[in-house]
C-alpha cells in the first residue's frame, strides 16, 4: 500500500508495530500510533479526527519518527537554566544556612528569603529574585515558616508588667 504523502517511506510498518508493542513512554506511543496510521494511508487531517491531536502536531510527530531511531521517540531532555552558583558555592551556602544567621554576622533570629538573598549577593555576587529564594531555601532543607509563641524581640519583663496593668472590660 502506498502511504499518504510519502513522509515515512523509509520507515518499516512492521518495525513501528513492534516498537509500539514494547514502548512505555506515552509521547512515543502517540507518535508511533500516528506514524502507523499514516503508513496505513491515513492523512494527518484524518489522524486528527481519529485521535484528536491537532493536524500540525501530527505533522511534527511524523517528522520526529522520520528523523529519529524508533527506540528514541520520547521527548528529549530539556535542560533548565544553568545554576548561577557553583557546586562549591552551593556547599558553602548550605553550610551557612544550616547555622544561625548570627554566625554569618546578621542580627536576625532566623533565615528569611530576603536575608538569604542578601547573603548570596554579598557572599557570591549573584542575584536571584526573592521568589526564587523560597526554592533555594527548600532545596537547602530550610523551612521559611516558623511558629513563635511570642515575638523574638519582646521583653518578657515588659510583657508581665503590661498583663498586670491590663483590665478586662467584662463585655463580650
Amino acid at each position: 500500500m502506498t502511504t499518504w504523502g510519502g513522509k515515512l517511506d523509509s520507515v518499516d510498518e512492521e518495525q513501528l508495530r513492534q516498537q509500539l508493542r514494547t514502548e512505555t513512554d506515552s509521547k512515543a506511543v502517540k507518535r508511533l500510533t500516528s506514524a502507523l496510521l499514516y503508513r496505513q494511508g491515513k492523512s494527518p487531517a484524518e489522524i486528527e479526527k481519529l485521535l484528536g491531536f491537532p493536524e500540525q502536531t501530527v505533522y511534527d510527530w511524523l517528522d520526529t519518527v522520520a528523523e529519529r531511531d524508533l527506540t528514541a521517540l520520547g521527548d528529549l531532555p530539556r535542560p533548565g537554566q544553568s545554576t548561577r552558583l557553583t557546586e562549591d558555592q552551593w556547599t558553602e551556602l548550605t553550610a551557612t544556612l544550616a547555622a544561625s544567621p548570627s554566625e554569618a554576622d546578621y542580627d536576625e533570629p532566623a533565615w528569611t528569603p530576603a536575608l538569604v538573598r542578601d547573603y548570596i549577593v554579598e557572599a557570591f555576587n549573584v542575584e536571584y529574585s526573592l521568589a526564587h529564594m523560597y526554592r533555594v531555601m527548600k532545596r537547602a532543607g530550610l523551612s521559611y515558616q516558623t511558629a513563635r509563641p511570642r515575638h523574638y524581640k519582646a521583653d518578657p519583663a515588659e510583657q508581665r508588667r503590661w498583663r498586670g496593668e491590663f483590665k478586662k472590660s467584662g463585655r463580650r
